[in-house]
């Protein structure tokens, strides 16, 4: 099999009108080859019916033990030098995959590259802009993911050299992949670039009463002098940082494009002339 340069891995349960928006943002991205696989926890909403009509995604339909192990199944079957995984309810922008490839060949020895993205609502009206800067596991370890996975792409040799999402963790692996992948000393970069939107669908797996169980679990076992001892003062430093770095403010207008509802043959633009940078997973 040819090797491609990128493949996205979309990790699905019943959600078939967000997944065909998710899958049209990946097929019409211009100047990239890409390999978009679906794991899918048998769905019966026809999203089976619909992938098997699907030339372009490889799907795999059966039974998982949750989102992070449909992802670490995906990654196995993965061929690209690039690796990425895009839930069902979020899209790329345009222009985001031929961006990250040139960076990954400008920049051979970045192994991980993060970027900015918005929150929007199912009719794609914007709810907040989400700009991040350089991922610290600290900062992580001591408030929340501040870098958001839909616009996280790491090297293939991540996988190779072991690396997975722990999937005990039903809710915030993805918080212990990029702190371990930090700690590790891979090299990680964030570009001041809209690369993806998050769409509020209902059904989002946000803040739970799982998740809040899950933190302290991670904080217990892996954290407690930042998510205790230290979890203030290291809060007061991010703000801070992020403050320095321009992630509160935005030049007006705020032009972009997406699919939505169960539309898939044309994205639909938005300009916004005034928005927030709040959203209630943290500031």
């Amino acid at each position: 099999m040819e090797k491609l340069d990128i493949s996205i891995i979309t990790p699905s349960y019943n959600m078939l009108p967000y997944l065909k928006c998710c899958a049209a943002s990946i097929a019409d991205q211009k100047g990239v080859c890409v390999d978009h696989i679906v794991i899918d926890a048998n769905s019966i909403d026809g999203t089976q019916e619909w992938l098997a009509g699907q030339s372009k995604i490889r799907f795999i339909s059966e039974l998982d033990n949750g989102m992070y192990d449909a992802i670490n199944k995906g990654l196995k079957y993965a061929k690209g030098d690039i690796l990425a995984y895009l839930n069902c309810d979020e899209q790329y922008l345009p222009g985001t995959l031929a961006f990250v490839m040139e960076y990954f060949v400008s920049h051979p020895d970045v192994d991980v590259l993060f970027g900015d993205f918005l929150v929007v609502n199912s009719d794609g009206s914007l709810v907040s802009y989400r700009k991040a800067f350089q991922p610290r596991w600290y900062y992580i370890q001591a408030t929340h993911l501040y870098v958001f996975t839909c616009t996280m792409f790491m090297r293939r040799k991540l996988i190779e050299d072991g690396m997975s999402f722990d999937t005990t963790y039903r809710s915030i692996a993805d918080s212990l992949f990029v702190i371990d992948v930090l700690k590790k000393r891979y090299k990680v970069r964030h570009v001041k670039r809209y690369m993806s939107v998050f769409m509020m669908t209902g059904r989002n797996q946000l803040i739970s009463d799982n998740s809040s169980k899950e933190i302290e679990r991670m904080n217990s076992e892996h954290g407690y002098w930042c998510s205790k001892i230290l979890k203030h003062p290291l809060n007061l430093l991010r703000i801070t940082e992020k403050l320095l770095h321009g992630c509160y403010f935005e030049k007006y207008p705020l032009s972009y494009s997406i699919y939505t509802g169960d539309n898939i043959d044309k994205r639909k633009s938005f300009s916004i002339l005034h928005g927030s940078p709040l959203w209630k997973l943290g500031n």
